[in-house]
């Protein structure tokens, strides 16, 4: 099961720092994001929290109007430090519009959510608290149904950062902080400002953090500009409690959050927030004596494992690393156009399996997606051409007798192209290099696979994740009465691949396929599109499309009409997890021996088989997500770049047409002007 996060945030630079984190840890949801005054006045809250999630391409996170106000106090900004903006005064003329906000406002939405996972949704706050106080004066039972709370702010040494002895989070709402601090009687961890200050990490890790090549990496160096210069000057140092290095307050909070064993030493005290003080009013008071006799007790973070910190950091703004495995057929073409055109990801390489066609056609096959893609930098292996016992077999019926719908290319690249290390050595390679951080996408029969864990058997503990298309739930076949095709070309080898595969494993199966179909109307739309990626698209697809509307198909497909591009599901998952709606763990193994259900995938729910390794079945996926990477798999900047000229000429050729004033008659203006004060 997922995580389930809120977050609160009052979005400045080490804000959009924490956002990042949690939108790119595995295993993670964001049920939704609430803004609250803090750093910059609401307004820019909104709009920096749109802008951080349109670089990590999430603008699905729905995110709420909160609080604009302090309860009692007066409203404060940190635009010294975070840039009048928020975000380092980088300009941003393309930044999402406010339209984009939800309706409904931040402390309901909040409520919401955490009733409809009640005892699910740990709520991480890093901003001043006064969306949380008008939540729990909403809804007093609020808490109860929290799984943890996480707060970035207050003080433990009395030492501030904005007054004598107060936290800036705390000091701009000290009522709030109070209230939230007196009644949320849930499991409560706060990362206070000298626990911040004490786990700073060296500027040497900022530098390599900020020279990752992605898009992320650039926008998180642009918006740090400003405070990267402002902690260097005396006035900070005055506020540091110890160290002089980088200290990102708020992401201390997501990560301790996201991953608990993060947290090394902590201790638990009852604590209150001082409301009378002249010097220390918002200052975190500690009740080691127990004189206020509280029984709930915060637990204060005080150390924390910094090289999982990094980590977290890191794989924030880092490229995703995939590895695809192929038997290019024509859903195979459409899930590697799809992933070429997705952001930050990098593709190491290509390793290419018998399958839909024979191996020499795979090859030749993956080299054509990738020159229209202008993309043949990837490199392409040459993998197993027979499965490890099964007679081979192919699916020219469907994909064409070239894989590729048998649609001519004589200007196809050579196969002197193709990398001169074989492909199961490659994969084992490149594994070995990025440890814990390659994604494999498996779209073919499963040989190269079973191969690279036979040759080394740790392999699999290596990999982040593993993507599979294939296999099926129902029983019911593609192949033969009981087998999708994948698992039936070599059904021994998908045995192999889910008997040994321990590492996170995700499968798209046959009847999950049908069941998310797309309308050919839709089709219809994403191959009109006018460019050379889609015109080839247009043109290797003919072929299994008329296929897809004939009566054989139709007795292969378990639910649905429509278009049916297998193995872009898994892909689209790899991508982008969050397009995933509805799963389930299982264990799973393979039929080897049957007469009809060899190579039919079986589930074992009544746990029989005693395996501890479960995979993630998809079950739903997000279809407008899953129509978007689609429409983007074939689109390129330069026509988005036309879109919006071609847009701009739509708007000329209007026929309302604007009156623009010239002139005025003076006389009459003075006149209208004296008669207004009159």
């Amino acid at each position: 099961m997922k995580k389930k996060l809120i977050m609160d945030v009052d979005t400045g630079v080490d804000d959009a720092q924490a956002i990042m984190m949690a939108l790119a840890a595995p295993g993670v949801e964001i049920l939704g994001i609430t803004c609250c005054h803090g750093n910059t006045p609401l307004k820019n809250v909104l709009k920096n929290t749109l802008r951080v999630l349109k670089v990590c391409n999430r603008l699905d996170v729905p995110v709420y109007r909160g609080c604009a106000e302090p309860l009692v106090a007066h409203k404060r900004h940190a635009g010294d430090f975070h840039g009048k903006d928020g975000l380092g005064d980088a300009p941003d003329p393309d930044a999402p519009g406010l339209d984009a906000v939800q309706e409904e406002k931040a402390a309901l939405a909040l409520i919401r959510m955490v009733n409809e996972n009640p005892g699910e949704v740990s709520l991480v706050a890093t901003a001043p608290l006064t969306n949380l106080a008008m939540a729990v004066n909403l809804d007093p039972s609020l808490p109860e149904k929290l799984k943890a709370l996480y707060i970035m702010g207050g003080n433990t040494e009395s030492r501030g950062n904005t007054t004598v002895c107060g936290e800036f989070n705390f000091v701009a709402d000290s009522e709030a902080a109070y209230v939230v601090l007196d009644r949320y009687t849930c499991p409560t961890y706060i990362a206070t400002w000298e626990f911040s200050c004490r786990n700073s990490l060296p500027w040497s890790f900022v530098d390599t953090w900020l020279a990752q090549d992605t898009d992320k990496a650039r926008f998180m160096e642009r918006i740090s500009s400003l405070t990267r210069k402002m902690v260097q000057t005396e006035r900070y140092q005055k506020e540091l409690v110890s160290g002089t290095e980088f200290n990102s307050c708020d992401t201390y909070a997501v990560a301790a959050a996201i991953d608990h064993t993060l947290l090394t030493e902590s201790e638990q005290v009852a604590v209150t927030v001082e409301l009378q003080g002249t010097h220390t009013r918002g200052m975190m008071v500690l009740d080691h004596l127990e004189l206020l006799k509280k029984k709930h007790k915060a637990i204060i973070m005080k150390t924390v494992d910094l090289e999982k910190f990094k980590q977290l950091l890191m794989n924030a703004l880092k490229m995703k690393k995939l590895i695809i495995d192929v038997d290019t057929g024509v859903d195979d073409a459409q899930a590697i156009m799809m992933a070429l055109a997705a952001p930050d990801v990098k593709i190491l390489g290509i390793t290419c399996c018998h399958g839909n066609t024979p191996l020499q056609n795979v090859l030749k096959n993956t080299l054509r997606v990738l020159k229209v893609c202008d993309k043949l930098d990837i490199p392409v292996y040459r993998g197993c051409g027979e499965p490890v016992l099964a007679p081979r077999r192919n699916a020219g019926d469907y994909h064409g007798k070239d894989g590729l719908g048998d649609a001519p290319d004589p200007d196809a690249p050579g196969l002197d192209l193709l990398h001169g290390r074989n492909a199961v050595k490659a994969m084992i390679k490149m594994v070995k290099e990025n440890p814990g951080e390659v994604t494999l996408v498996a779209t073919g029969p499963l040989t190269n696979l079973a191969v690279a864990v036979q040759l080394a058997p740790n392999f699999h503990e290596k990999l982040k994740a593993l993507y599979i298309m294939g296999g099926n739930t129902d029983s019911r076949g593609n192949t033969t009465a009981c087998g999708e095709f994948n698992f039936v070309a070599d059904t021994e080898a998908a045995y192999i691949v889910l008997d040994r595969y321990t590492c996170p494993t995700y499968i798209a199966t046959w009847e999950f396929s049908c069941r998310s179909s797309l309308p050919w109307s839709f089709c219809d739309e994403w191959l009109a599109q006018d460019t050379k990626k889609a015109a080839f698209m247009k043109k290797i697809s003919k072929l299994s499309m008329d296929k897809a509307r004939s009566a054989d198909y139709q007795k292969e497909i378990t639910a649905g009409k429509g278009f049916n591009s297998c193995d872009t599901y898994a892909m689209a998952a790899a991508l982008d997890d969050t397009i995933i709606t509805d799963s389930e763990k299982v264990a799973v193994t393979v039929e080897v021996v049957g007469t009809q259900t060899r190579g039919m995938m079986v589930l074992d729910y009544m746990e029989l088989l005693k395996k501890k390794h479960k995979v993630t079945i998809i079950k739903k996926i997000d279809l407008e997500k899953f129509k978007k990477m689609l429409i983007d798999s074939l689109n390129s900047p330069a026509l988005a770049a036309a879109q919006v000229l071609l847009d701009y000429m739509e708007l000329l050729n209007k026929k309302h047409k604007a009156v623009l004033m010239q002139n005025v008659d003076l006389e009459k203006f003075r006149q209208m002007f004296m008669n207004s004060l009159k």
